[in-house]
Formats: structure tokens, C-alpha cells, sequence
């Protein structure tokens, strides 16, 4: 995905476009100044006409699709649980139906479609595409509408964080590993390293340094960076203060240095 990838091949891609409205203006203030070369747009925000809006005012950015289970509102008939841990426990009880997941993701991406925008990659919130048996279907829908790159987690387990987030990753790596195999069968680029899960909303100088050193170590390989940049007023803390203090502002602030 040679398009991508800045000039040290690190992949800096801004999660949430499309959450709301200072966001949106954060992220394309960050493409503005060349401070990512990615973004990925949230079918279902809340700001998505104002996000579409300001992609054809930059026709030349780089747009994939961040697919949404939970908390926003769904496109199709599917309930969006609370959070990925509801999520996660209804998934594994069988109370959300793989048919359900499939309709809500292509309903997701059929949206973006129909705002004249061709999504360049797949990521998801929370991370949730690359759970057994949703990461076939987005296998099977990257290649239905031409999406030529799925984003795996593996990150450095030395990254800075608590036990839980690193029990998380544990996890995350262990599917990206099975995931990889069958992105490259399938003909799909990936990404081989990732930086931005362990401090997700809460980006950090020292992930930097870890995105430049992989690359550094590993020339060869696709590093993506995920970062959540964006400005910030009121209602958008008020209305995600349950994610655990993201900082929007600093991390856009972070992608300067």
C-alpha cells in the first residue's frame, strides 16, 4: 500500500473521523500540516455529513473505513452494545449473529460508498474485526468493494501500560498473528507492526519513538501508527468521558514533535 506510507514508511493513521465535529477539524488540520497520511471515517458518527464535507474540500486525503459495533448508533436493525466488553460476551453467547455483524459492516461501508468516497483500508473501533469469525466476513467484504488493506494489532509488549491493557494485547497480537495469514491468502495488504493500543486517546513522545524505531529495525515493514487527534470542547468530553480520558488535543499536539 505504497500510497500510504509516509517517506520513513510509518503509516499514521487518525481514528474517528467523523465522531464530531472538532474532531473532524483536528484530523484535517493534522492533514493539513502533514501530520498523518491516513484517516479513518466512522460511517456512523454523529459528524459524518461535516466529515464528507471537508473530504471532497481535500480530495487528496487518504480515507479509510472505521467500522462501528458499539455505541454509536447502527445503520441496520443490529442493537449496538454499550461497550466492546458487552459486546464481547454477547458475541461469545451467540446473542449477535455473524449474519447481523455482516449486514451492519456492509451497510457501513456501502454509506461511505454512496458519499462518493473509496475506502482505502479497514480498521474498526475497539478493534473488533479481528475477532473470530467477523475478521472472514471483513476479509470477504474488503474484497467484494475493492478495500486493499486490513490493519492487524501487533504492538511491542513493552509499550508502556497496566496488566489489563497488556493481557488485551496478549490477546490482540495472538489474533493479528492467525489474521495476517489470511489477509495475505486473500490477496489484501496489512500492516506488520502497530503502535497505539496500549495508550490509545492518550499518545504519548515515547510511541513515537517506538513507531521510528521498528522502522528503523525493520525497513522493510509497513509500521502504522493509530491516533486519535482532534480539538476539543465540552460536549465531546462530557459525551466520551466514560472512555477513560481521551485527549484529543494532546495528541494532536504529540503528532507536532
Amino acid at each position: 500500500m505504497e500510497s500510504t506510507r509516509s517517506k520513513q514508511n510509518i503509516f499514521i493513521v487518525a481514528d474517528d473521523l467523523g465522531l464530531a465535529p472538532v474532531v473532524n477539524e483536528g484530523i484535517f488540520f493534522a492533514f493539513k500540516n502533514r501530520l498523518i497520511n491516513g484517516a479513518s471515517l466512522m460511517a456512523n458518527g454523529e459528524a459524518f455529513d461535516d466529515a464528507v464535507q471537508r473530504i471532497k474540500d481535500a480530495p487528496s486525503s487518504n480515507i479509510g473505513i472505521h467500522l462501528v459495533l458499539v455505541e454509536e448508533k447502527s445503520l441496520t436493525q443490529i442493537k449496538s452494545p454499550k461497550n466492546y466488553k458487552t459486546f464481547f460476551v454477547r458475541y461469545l453467547l451467540c446473542l449477535i449473529k455473524k449474519n447481523e455483524i455482516e449486514k451492519e459492516c456492509e451497510a457501513q461501508i456501502r454509506k461511505i460508498l454512496g458519499a462518493g468516497i473509496k475506502p482505502q483500508f479497514i480498521n474498526s473501533h475497539q478493534h473488533l474485526h479481528l475477532l473470530p469469525g467477523i475478521f472472514d466476513i471483513i476479509i470477504s467484504l474488503a474484497k467484494k468493494y475493492g478495500i486493499p488493506y486490513i490493519r492487524i494489532v501487533r504492538e511491542p509488549l513493552t509499550s508502556r501500560g497496566g496488566l489489563f491493557r497488556k493481557t488485551q494485547l496478549v490477546f490482540l497480537n495472538f489474533l493479528s498473528w492467525m489474521a495476517k495469514n489470511k489477509i495475505s491468502r486473500a490477496g489484501l495488504g496489512h500492516n506488520d507492526f502497530f503502535v497505539g493500543f496500549m495508550n490509545a486517546g492518550n499518545l504519548g513522545p515515547d510511541d513515537l519513538v517506538m513507531a521510528k524505531n521498528l522502522q528503523n529495525k525493520y525497513s522493510d515493514k509497513v509500521v502504522e501508527l493509530g491516533c486519535h487527534p482532534g480539538f476539543e470542547d465540552p460536549e465531546l468530553t462530557g459525551k466520551y468521558k466514560h472512555w477513560g480520558g481521551y485527549h484529543w488535543r494532546q495528541e494532536l499536539e504529540t503528532l507536532k514533535k
